[in-house]
């Protein structure tokens, strides 16, 4: 069997709540793409990219290894993980700059790169949930459903 035709059969094998978790997955990876990118400016944003890329790769080998409730379970908490690493990294920089404008008047839209930190925020956190919901779900096809 040539690892194309392995590949198939494998896909065929699974629900549409494996396809929902590899999606949600791939979109963590975009928020940590996104954040690192766009973030990194205004503190360490990279310890959240690490996260979700390795929860990636942790899912996907889970998932080919036959565990696909673990793997979307282990995208789920690095995600989450990296999510707290994305606001640890970043607190200080907003912090200050809000409290800065405490003192001379508050003006939340002239907060560089805080709708992009919100953006990132919601991402991760609809992520980590959306994963959470499908490490309990079968990601597999009954034997007679396939």
């Amino acid at each position: 069997m040539t690892l194309n035709e392995y590949v198939k059969r494998y896909m065929r094998t699974r629900t549409a709540a494996f396809y929902v978790a590899l999606g949600v997955s791939l979109l963590a990876v975009a928020a940590g793409v996104i954040a690192c990118a766009g973030l990194s400016a205004y503190g360490t944003a990279w310890p959240a990219l690490v996260c979700v890329i390795v929860g990636f790769m942790a899912f996907l080998v889970l998932s080919f290894a036959g565990q696909d409730n673990a793997g979307a379970a282990a995208m789920g908490v690095l995600t989450l993980a990296g999510f707290v690493c994305l606001l640890v990294g970043e607190y200080s920089h907003f912090f200050n700059t809000i409290q800065n404008q405490a003192m001379t008047g508050f003006n939340i839209a002239s907060v560089d790169g805080l709708m992009l930190l919100i953006v990132c925020v919601v991402l991760y956190v609809v992520s980590a949930i959306a994963l959470n919901v499908c490490a309990w779900l079968r990601l597999k096809k009954t034997a007679g459903a396939a």
